[in-house]
C-alpha cells in the first residue's frame, strides 16, 4: 500500500509550485548595527531563466517547475537580505536601483548601500524509486557600498548542496533554497562587515 501511494504521488503529472525565498536564521545574530541605516537595492538577476528556480523530474518523465511569485527572485533576495539586516539591528530602506558602482553612491542618504548579482539560484530534484535526490546550487555576489568613503566592497559566495529525501514534498525544495540563501547571506555579511 505504501509503495503504491508513493508511486501514485510521484507520477501525478507536471505541476508548478510557488517558492517563497526568505532569510531563515542559520546562526545567532553576530553584527552590531548601532543605528546604521542600510539602503537595499534589488539584486540583479543574471540567470538565463529568471522565472524558474528549479525543476523536479518525476518517475513518469513529467517535470514539475518551481517559480517565485508574486515577487521576482531579485525582489525576494532583496527582502531576504533586509530581513537578515533588521534581525541584526540595522535600519533598512528600499531603493529602486543601484548600479553597484562607487560613483553612484554620492548623494545616497544611508550609511551603507547593499546590492548585488544573482548568477545561480537553482534546485534540481530527481525522483527515483524510493527516494528523491535534491541538488541545490547558488552563486550570489553581494556589493556593500560606503557612501561616506565612496567605496564598494564585494564578496562572491557559491554553494552546492545535495540531499536525499525518502518522501519528497515541494516544501523541501523551498527549505533547501532558503537554507542555502540564508547561509550565503550570513557568510557574506560576516565577511564584509569585518
Amino acid at each position: 500500500m505504501g509503495l503504491g501511494l508513493l508511486l501514485l504521488t510521484a507520477c501525478a503529472g507536471a505541476r508548478t509550485f510557488v517558492v517563497d525565498l526568505t532569510y531563515v536564521p542559520q546562526s545567532p545574530p553576530v553584527l552590531e548595527a548601532e543605528k546604521t541605516v542600510v539602503a537595499i537595492a534589488p539584486f540583479v538577476d543574471k540567470r538565463h531563466d529568471t522565472r524558474n528556480v528549479g525543476l523536479r523530474r518525476k518517475l513518469d518523465g513529467s517535470v514539475d517547475q518551481f517559480i517565485t511569485a508574486p515577487d521576482s527572485v531579485s525582489e525576494q533576495v532583496r527582502k531576504a537580505v533586509g530581513r537578515y539586516l533588521r534581525g541584526n539591528g540595522f535600519q533598512t530602506v528600499a531603493i529602486s536601483e543601484w548600479d553597484l558602482q562607487p560613483e553612484s553612491l554620492s548623494g545616497m542618504e544611508a550609511d551603507l548601500v547593499v546590492g548585488g548579482e544573482i548568477r545561480r539560484l537553482w534546485i534540481d530534484a530527481e525522483s527515483m524509486v524510493g527516494r528523491t535526490v535534491i541538488h541545490t546550487d547558488l552563486e550570489i555576489t553581494v556589493c556593500l557600498g560606503r557612501p561616506q568613503e565612496n567605496k564598494v566592497f564585494q564578496q562572491k559566495m557559491e554553494m552546492s548542496l545535495e540531499n536525499t529525501e525518502i518522501v519528497f514534498s515541494p516544501d523541501q525544495a523551498e527549505k533547501r533554497l532558503n537554507e542555502g540563501l540564508s547561509e550565503i547571506i550570513e557568510s557574506v555579511f560576516e565577511s564584509l562587515m569585518d
